[in-house]
């Protein structure tokens, strides 16, 4: 009888054992018109310090990126201030995003700062002219299912990272997001041949915001309510000599 029992359990477990992981099977979401499903709520990987993964000696700085980077004062933090984090940055915030797709656009809604990024698909032509900005100037295409996005037009008065890491503007990010079952990874490159001697390659997952109560969504963020913290601001440059 004991063997019979056992059997049946080996048999069971086998059985089990040979069963793929149900991550393994599922298909990628798919719109309508056959392109991967990007839509929804994600919980955006929120990452400080982009040099902290691989190591501040990975970071291929030029002589005036490092510099930039020891000399760079906590207190000056452009989000401190409620200036817009720009790109990169704004895809590394500790918020949630909700994203919708059309045909013709791959729209980014925050709550971050209640902004937005809406980003094109449709394969028009940037503006001849592109003035620098916080948030910079995003086109997108599709390379087979995963969507690339290139900004260009930043301006030099936001940060990488909340770390102080810094750029100029000549910066310019290029974007890939492509969907998986269950995630997105976000794999992008940081361009600025002021500060890095050559591109610069992170990568980042999304992964989808569960509520606690009812259905995931956006909370309201204002900046500046109730900010008490800039008055508290204290310096870490270092000290003159050092």
């Amino acid at each position: 009888m004991r063997r019979i029992l056992l059997g049946v359990l080996l048999t069971a477990g086998w059985a089990f054992g040979q069963q793929a992981k149900p991550q393994e099977n599922a298909a990628i979401p798919r719109m309508p018109d056959g392109k991967p499903n990007f839509q929804g709520y994600w919980n955006i990987p929120y990452t400080p310090n982009i040099a902290l993964a691989k190591g501040e000696e990975t970071v291929p700085y030029t002589d005036a990126g490092r510099a930039a980077f020891r000399n760079h004062d906590s207190k000056d933090d452009p989000t401190s201030l409620c200036y817009y984090p720009g790109v990169p940055r704004m895809m590394q915030s500790p918020y949630p995003v909700q994203i919708l797709q059309t045909p013709e656009y791959l729209i980014f809604a925050f709550e971050y700062m209640s902004m937005w990024r809406v980003i094109p698909l449709d394969g028009r032509a940037r503006p001849e002219r592109v003035e620098p900005t916080f948030m910079g100037n995003s086109v997108g295409h599709w390379e087979g299912d995963t969507i690339v996005v290139e900004t260009i037009g930043l301006n030099d008065k936001t940060w990488l990272d909340t770390a102080g890491h810094q750029h100029s503007d000549q910066l310019k990010v290029i974007e890939r997001f492509t969907r998986t079952p269950t995630t997105i990874v976000m794999n992008y490159d940081i361009i600025d041949p002021v500060m890095y001697t050559k591109p610069w390659n992170l990568e980042r997952p999304l992964t989808p915001l569960k509520a606690v109560f009812g259905l995931p969504e956006l909370i309201e963020y204002s900046c500046n309510e109730n900010n008490r913290d800039v008055e508290h601001l204290i310096s870490t440059k270092p000290a003159a000599g050092r």
